[in-house]
């Protein structure tokens, strides 16, 4: 059995991703294909690489769809890793961000977090990190200040598997 990964390691050079392997710790849920994720279950926790994003906003126009080639790319790395048993038995991937929307082009499912202070700390969390990799700074910033709000993105397994693992 593979151990838990504590630091988020890159999917892949080149990419966009970074993930871990966790232990689940909220409630239980179900996703849309009816996989059940359960509190102890493992999942991959997906994070942004900021330092490879910034490098992708200095030198794209094209920056959009850019990332979402890489994060296809990424995908497809983690969904042959899981098929061969490399990161152990994943029940599915998640990640909290300010553009869990975005991530429905994807195959992700975006729950929206409910509002407490812990939600309000990662919301400021996150806009401080787009006024810091963003090029356009704080005029960027307090446009995701005014009216985002992180979500939550759910990709099970078997989701991953169909969508990105054919070419194993």
């Amino acid at each position: 059995m593979t151990e838990l990964v504590w630091r988020p390691q890159r999917v892949r050079p080149g990419g966009f991703f970074r993930y871990r392997i966790i232990t689940y710790r909220g409630p239980a849920k179900t996703l849309a294909d009816k996989t059940r994720v359960e509190p102890g279950d493992r999942v991959v926790e997906l994070h942004f690489d900021n330092r490879r994003l910034l490098a992708l906003s200095l030198a794209s126009a094209q920056l959009p769809w850019e990332l979402l080639k890489l994060a296809r790319e990424d995908l497809t790395e983690l969904a042959c890793r899981i098929a061969r048993g490399d990161l152990g038995d994943v029940k599915a991937l998640v990640g909290i961000t300010l553009f869990a929307r975005a991530g429905r082009r994807l195959g992700f499912e975006v729950h929206a977090l409910p509002t407490t202070w812990s939600t309000r700390l990662q919301r400021f969390f996150f806009v401080g990190l787009v006024a810091i990799y963003h090029p356009l700074g704080w005029r960027i910033a307090e446009r995701y200040r005014a009216r985002a709000w992180p979500g939550q993105a759910w990709m099970s397994r078997n989701t991953l598997l169909a969508r990105y693992g054919t070419g194993c």
